[in-house]
C-alpha cells in the first residue's frame, strides 16, 4: 500500500512538472487509462505507472504497449500511438482468472451446480469458475444431494471425487427354488436371485411367487442407503389325492397306513411320491406308487379283480341250515309248504377261491359235511340229499294212550306223528287230551 502510494505522489509530480514544461514548450502527448474493475496498475512499455483511472501527459510521442493488470484476473494489452495535442484514451475490461477443476462421481452422470446454475454433467472439466471459493451441489435421481467447498488457485488444476449415497435401499433377494417371481409394492422387480435397487426408504411390501409354491409375503423396513439381504424359502403348494375303486367300499392304505374307504381324499397333501393300496374282500389287493405335484389335484382309480367264485346249493329236504368254514351263510327253502320237498338253490356269492368246508343240518337229519375247491369266477353246484334221523320231538296223549313221535304235521282234524322210523299215525283231534313238543331230556 505505500509503495502504491509513492507510485502515484510521483506520478502527479511528474504530470505536473511536464504540464508546466509543456506550457513552455508547446503541445503534449496525453493518454487516459481506465478499466473495469478499476484500482488495476498500469505499465507502459513495461514499466509501472500508476493505477487506473490514470492518466499520463509525460509520454513521448509515437508507439506504446500499455498493460494493465490485476490480481485475479487476465492481464491486458494495449497498442496506441500518442500525438502532441491529441488525447488518447484506452479502456479495458478486466477478465477474472478462472480455475481447472476435474469433478468425477459415482454414480457417473450427476450434475454438478454453484449457486443453482448447471455446469453439466459428471465427469466434468470445469475452467470457467474465478479463483477462489466455491460450494459445489452435486446431485443425481435416487440419490441425495451433496455439497463440497473447493478452492481454486489460479490455473493449479483441482480434483474432485464425490460418492453419492442412494437416497432409496436396496434389496438382495435370494429364494429356494430360484427363479422366483419378486414383486415391490405389487410392481415385478425381477427374479431371484437379484439386487433392486431404488426401493423407497420406509416399509414395503415383498411379495415372492413361483409355480407349484405357496405365495411368501413379508413387510421390509429400509432406511435410505441401506442395503439388505433376505432369504426367502417357499414352502410347495398341498395337493389332494382321490382315490377310487371299481367296486367301491375298498379299504385304502397310504404307506402302509389305513386310511379309509373308496372313494377316498387324501387332502392337504405334501408332493411327493405316495404307496397306496386297495384291498376289498374277494379281490385281488392293488399297490402302486402315486406321485403327487406341487398343487395338483389328481384322481388315481383302481380296478379290483374278483378272487372269488360262488355256491349254489340244493338240499332235499329243504329249510336247512348252511354253513362255510364254520359260519353260517343262511338256510335253503322252497316255494312250497312242503319242507320235506327239495329246496331252491341257495346262492352262496363271492366265495374266496380255495378251499371250504361246507356243513348242512337240519333237525331230525343227520348231518352231512364236504370239502370243497372254488374256482376263481366259477358257480360251484352243490346237492345234499340229508338222511333223516328218528328223533321223538313230540308228544301225544289220548285217554288209552301216550305216544312220541317227529310231528309230521297238525290241523283242526288230527295229529299225524311218526311213530317208528317210516310208520306214520294220525291221532284224532277228538282223542287228544294233552300233546307239545319233547324237551331235550325227555
Amino acid at each position: 500500500m505505500t509503495r502504491n502510494l509513492a507510485t502515484r505522489l510521483l506520478t502527479v509530480l511528474l504530470a505536473a512538472f511536464t504540464l508546466h514544461a509543456a506550457k513552455k514548450d508547446g503541445p503534449t502527448t496525453r493518454l487516459d487509462v481506465t478499466s473495469q474493475p478499476a484500482g488495476a496498475t498500469v505499465l507502459i512499455d513495461h514499466n509501472e505507472r500508476g493505477v487506473t483511472p490514470l492518466t499520463l501527459i509525460d509520454l513521448a510521442p509515437g508507439p506504446h504497449l500499455v498493460q494493465v493488470t490485476k490480481d485475479g484476473c487476465r492481464d491486458a494489452f494495449e497498442s496506441v500511438s500518442l500525438e502532441p495535442g491529441v488525447v488518447r484514451t484506452v479502456g479495458v475490461r478486466l477478465e477474472p482468472l478462472t480455475g481447472i477443476l476435474l469433478v468425477t462421481s459415482d454414480p457417473p452422470a450427476c450434475d454438478v451446480s454453484v449457486k443453482g446454475v448447471s455446469l453439466g454433467s459428471t465427469p466434468l472439466l470445469v475452467t470457467t469458475l474465478e479463483s477462489g471459493s466455491h460450494r459445489l451441489a452435486v446431485s443425481s435421481p435416487g440419490y441425495q444431494t451433496k455439497e463440497i467447498d473447493v478452492t481454486l488457485d489460479g490455473r493449479t488444476p483441482v480434483k474432485q471425487e464425490i460418492a453419492l449415497l442412494s437416497d432409496s435401499g436396496t434389496l438382495a433377494l435370494t429364494s429356494d427354488p430360484e427363479g422366483a417371481e419378486v414383486l415391490i409394492n405389487g410392481i415385478a422387480r425381477g427374479r431371484a436371485p437379484c439386487r433392486i435397487d431404488r426401493i423407497p426408504g420406509g416399509t414395503v411390501t415383498v411379495k415372492v411367487l413361483a409355480e407349484g409354491f405357496q405365495p411368501h409375503t413379508r413387510e421390509i423396513t429400509l432406511a435410505a442407503g441401506e442395503v439388505q439381504s433376505v432369504e426367502v424359502q417357499l414352502k410347495p403348494l398341498p395337493g389332494t389325492l382321490r382315490v377310487v375303486s371299481i367296486p367301491e367300499g375298498a379299504r385304502v392304505y397310504i404307506d402302509d397306513e389305513y386310511k379309509g374307504e373308496t372313494p377316498f381324499d387324501l387332502t392337504k397333501a405334501e408332493p411327493r411320491t405316495y404307496r397306496v393300496r386297495v384291498e376289498r374282500a374277494g379281490h385281488e389287493p392293488v399297490a402302486r406308487d402315486v406321485t403327487l405335484a406341487k398343487g395338483a389335484s389328481i384322481t388315481e382309480e383302481f380296478r379290483l379283480a374278483k378272487i372269488t367264485g360262488r355256491l349254489e346249493i340244493v338240499t332235499a329236504p329243504s329249510r336247512a341250515t348252511v354253513l362255510v368254514g364254520g359260519k353260517k351263510v343262511g338256510i335253503t327253502s322252497t316255494h312250497g309248504a312242503d319242507s320235506t320237498a327239495v329246496s331252491d338253490p341257495f346262492a352262496v356269492e363271492e366265495i374266496l377261491e380255495g378251499e371250504h368246508d361246507i356243513e348242512i343240518f337240519r333237525k331230525g337229519y343227520a348231518t352231512q359235511k364236504r370239502r370243497v375247491t372254488v374256482k376263481r369266477g366259477e358257480t360251484l353246484t352243490l346237492q345234499f340229499k340229508l338222511e333223516r334221523q328218528f328223533i321223538p320231538n313230540y308228544e301225544v296223549i289220548t285217554a288209552r294212550s301216550h305216544y312220541k313221535g317227529v310231528l309230521e304235521f297238525m290241523n283242526e282234524e288230527g295229529i299225524r306223528l311218526e311213530i317208528t322210523p317210516g310208520i306214520s299215525q294220525t291221532i284224532p283231534m277228538k282223542d287228544v287230551k294233552k300233546h307239545g313238543p319233547l324237551t331235550e331230556s325227555e
